[in-house]
């Protein structure tokens, strides 16, 4: 039905682009501009009150979601103006991202096309409605910090809906929970009629099928574990639901309905209805994972609540399964860890323990009498208290909240990962703001009171400076990330940093877009935050003040792990979690990936970055069908340097009252233009060896068959500029070699970008792509993200203020004479070092103060 609808649309407005002026297009492009800004902004406002210092109603959540898709919707039609509908494709995007958020402000969780069985390591990230909070959870531990979890699948929300549908049971549990609600029906009568209806229930068909075919993968015995929505997340219904260890393959479909039903206890209920979550949120995924041998297993803490230790974690061990450290029947191998490399053992205490539960060959669990010579052993040795301290380090890290991790570890020593939550700090331990200022008052201050906060919190670690895509690469776990500009491809690295301290950017950036996501405390806006924060510089940011402080400054982190988060449980706090999934994600950051399509549009910030991406390329690409617009009044630019430029104004880009068809350097009012052009003009530019022709003779031999004179139709091939007084789409060919210029110079520096694209030469690939390394390795020094394919460049600047726009210009300009025939001078590898530093040396007055 769709693709014939999109069919019927693309007949219906086929070739009407010379119907829509490029003037036109260009109003469209400004409109989509703002719309964009106004989006990242809604998107920044919602990621602030996911940080608990602003308070909020439901009625903020409904207006904000609905604004957003009001802007979304323009953007699409702007785009689809500007680039004749072909991008008619948003429009399902639009509906793919909003409608599920408009069904969750209506109060109904949205599965629709929901799988009723998925692989624990297929299942989507930060997708807790579908697959429960434990699960979700593991998934998130599995894809982003990538420790070992026992393999498995999950029974999804989906199966349970289908479950409640196929045996009548939703209106039941509805009218018995209104009757428990209202004092018309006991707790524990209506609780015990619910779960005698779901273990009585019949388990559809197509349901079982799917769930036997995951279960009879393996040969093994299955742990199967309640997966509801919001446990081990923002909720911890710690041993308020049934899991049933070493069930066989046949036994899991039965054990199932015990977890369902388990849902309902007493317990369970009155929790949930504390937490205001006995609607459509209460939906129990079930996790199933592959049963571990156990020789030892346990809990860590990541804060010592028994010592009122923030600085230490502690490790709980013992023997066998989890079961005895969990339910606390026996005594317990118990370790202080320093939390800092090289996480000395502080405190070590190994009592008698007398039991040990192990699985049971028949299934289920047997508990035996520990050997008398194991008794008084340690459980697990130093190799495996630094393996857990480690996860646990970076758990903590990724969460940003303290964690209680369980884990086991089987015959061969290798550890495992069993689940992690938030580990909830009993009340003493909370501290008044007051005294952590004065508890600071004595640590060096290196930066304070500058830069924009774009997601609060405190953060610590060593510097790390990301100056080039390799930097990237390298970036190890727990730096601070120090970077001058706040470029969307620097999202990789997010998840890792500890903290994020940028030159540039604004709270509504992409990249602050991200560290909300990731809970990653940053601060924008720095200026001359590299200068003085040095690689392997241990410091510690502290947003809510905007200081950056010298060291680890222990008491402020100690606080920050500590503070309550009592808002995190409110039923709105929880809406507002599970919008965000649907909005803040970027997923696509690398605009040459296949996947970056409409159909790759999974959250609306995936489709804002898309827009704004194509609606670039879109004015890019124009001129090459420039005869399609109905105005073609150009100007001749008279210089010398004789390119033969045509000019294309769309207002305010030349000076006015101008004589026809000709016009002179002085006559360009054009930012950008007159940026590129200074950089042109330098002396120096145009005289690489081993060209020997005079200047003039040169270029005229490479442009004269483009340059006609006067005004009237473009046709293909010319050197032409579009522009305003802040815009300039160039593009410039100089012999076999092709240049493309696309900038904007704003007072608003996130409406700032420069595109740049090279490609061509008269040599053979192997030259003509060293000179494309050439190109590449120089615009990177000058902060551009330059990516190379054979002999084509495409480099990318974005959201700079104009004066740092318009001396990037001058560069690019200074660069394209400078490699004009480079190619041909390239001769070897070796070739590739020595031109980059003659450029530095040869324009030396442009690279300091800019690299």
């Amino acid at each position: 039905m769709w693709v014939c609808f999109k069919e019927f649309m693309n007949r219906l407005f086929a070739g009407r682009r010379d119907a829509v002026s490029f003037p036109q297009i260009f109003e469209q492009f400004q409109a989509l501009l703002q719309s964009h800004q106004k989006a990242m902004e809604l998107i920044a406002g919602l990621g602030e009150k996911s940080g608990g210092d602003y308070i909020f109603d439901r009625k903020y959540l409904v207006d904000t979601i609905r604004e957003l898709q009001d802007l979304l919707l323009r953007m699409v039609k702007g785009l689809n103006l500007i680039a004749s509908n072909r991008y008619f494709e948003l429009y399902q995007s639009l509906d793919r991202v909003f409608l599920p958020m408009e069904a969750e402000l209506r109060g109904r969780l949205i599965l629709s096309e929901a799988p009723y069985v998925i692989s624990l390591q297929n299942a989507p990230v930060d997708n807790p409605e579908l697959t429960g909070g434990k699960a979700n959870t593991l998934v998130e531990i599995i894809h982003r910090i990538h420790i070992p979890v026992p393999s498995g699948f999950v029974i999804t929300s989906a199966a349970y809906h289908r479950f409640l549908e196929y045996n009548d049971l939703e209106d039941r549990i509805h009218t018995l929970l209104e009757a428990w609600v209202s004092g018309e029906e006991q707790l524990n009568r209506a609780a015990g009629q619910i779960r005698y209806s779901i273990l009585a229930g019949i388990i559809p068909q197509d349901l079982t099928r799917e769930i036997m075919k995951y279960a009879h993968e393996t040969r093994s015995t299955w742990a199967v574990r309640s997966s509801a929505y919001g446990e081990d997340g923002e909720l911890s219904f710690a041993g308020l639901h049934e899991s049933v260890l070493n069930v066989l393959p046949g036994e899991v479909p039965e054990v199932y309905k015990r977890v369902l039903a388990s849902l309902y206890s007493p317990e369970a209920l009155t929790y949930r209805l504390r937490m205001g979550m006995l609607g459509e949120e209460a939906a129990m995924s079930v996790l199933c994972q592959k049963m571990i041998e156990s020789r030892a297993s346990g809990v860590v803490q990541t804060v010592c609540i028994e010592q009122s230790d923030t600085d230490c974690l502690a490790i709980h061990a013992s023997f066998g399964l989890g079961r005895t450290v969990v339910e606390g029947r026996d005594s317990l191998d118990k370790y202080l860890i320093e939390k800092h490399p090289p996480f000395r053992v502080k405190v070590k205490d190994i009592p008698r323990k007398e039991f040990v539960v192990r699985l049971a060959s028949g299934g289920g669990e047997q508990e035996s009498p520990l050997d008398e010579s194991m008794q008084t052993e340690m459980s697990i040795g130093e190799e495996t208290i630094h393996t857990l301290t480690k996860w646990a380090m970076a758990l903590e890290r990724y969460f940003k909240q303290p964690q209680e991790m369980e884990w086991t570890v089987d015959g061969a020593e290798n550890c495992w990962l069993l689940q992690s939550r938030r580990l909830v700090i009993p009340e003493p331990f909370e501290t008044t703001g007051e005294d952590i200022c004065e508890s600071c008052s004595g640590y060096p201050i290196i930066i304070k009171n500058t830069g924009v906060v774009a997601h609060s919190g405190v953060g610590c670690g060593p510097v790390y400076t990301v100056r080039a895509n390799e930097d990237m690469d390298n970036f190890p776990e727990g730096a601070v990330l120090v970077t001058r500009y706040t470029a969307p491809w620097l999202a990789q690295v997010v998840p890792k940093a500890s903290a994020i301290v940028a030159e540039r950017g604004s709270a509504a950036g992409h990249l602050a877009t991200i560290a909300r996501e990731f809970r990653v405390p940053t601060l924008v806006s720095v200026e001359g935050a590299a200068a003085v924060l040095h690689d392997g510089m241990e410091i510690t940011l502290d947003t809510h003040h905007r200081l950056i402080y010298s060291g680890q400054v222990s008491e402020l982190l100690r606080y920050e792990l500590l503070e309550s988060a009592v808002f995190e449980e409110s039923p709105e706090f929880r809406l507002l979690r599970r919008l965000l999934k649907r909005v803040a994600p970027l997923h696509l950051i690398d605009s040459q990936s296949p996947e970056f399509t409409p159909e790759g549009c999974s959250s609306a910030h995936d489709m804002i970055r898309f827009i704004h991406e194509k609606a670039i390329q879109e004015l890019m690409d124009f001129s090459t069908g420039l005869q399609c617009f109905k105005e073609t009044k150009v100007w001749t630019l008279l210089s010398d340097v004789p390119l033969g430029l045509k000019i294309l104004d769309l207002g305010g880009g030349l000076a006015p009252d101008l004589t026809p068809d000709k016009v002179r350097v002085d006559d360009i009012e054009s930012l950008p233009l007159k940026a590129v052009w200074t950089g042109l003009s330098l002396r120096d530019v145009w005289s690489t060896e081993p060209v020997d022709v005079d200047f003039k003779g040169l270029m005229s031999s490479l442009t004269r068959h483009w340059d006609a004179t006067g005004g009237g139709a473009v046709p293909s091939g010319f050197n032409l500029a579009v522009i305003n007084k802040i815009y300039m789409n160039l593009h410039l060919r100089l012999g076999y070699h092709f240049n493309l210029i696309d900038a904007r110079m704003d007072d608003e520096p996130q409406h700032n970008h420069i595109y740049f694209r090279f490609v061509g030469g008269v040599t053979d690939i192997t030259r003509r792509s060293r000179r494309a390394q050439v190109l590449a390795q120089i615009l990177t020094a000058y902060q551009f993200h330059a990516v190379t394919k054979g002999d084509l460049v495409v480099a990318r600047l974005l959201h700079l203020p104009k004066e740092e726009i318009g001396q990037r210009l001058q560069v690019l300009g200074a660069l394209i004479g400078f490699t004009r025939q480079l190619d041909i001078q390239l001769r070897s590898d070796q070739d590739i070092a020595r031109f980059i530093d003659e450029f530095f040396n040869r324009h030396a007055h442009l690279a300091q103060s800019l690299m």
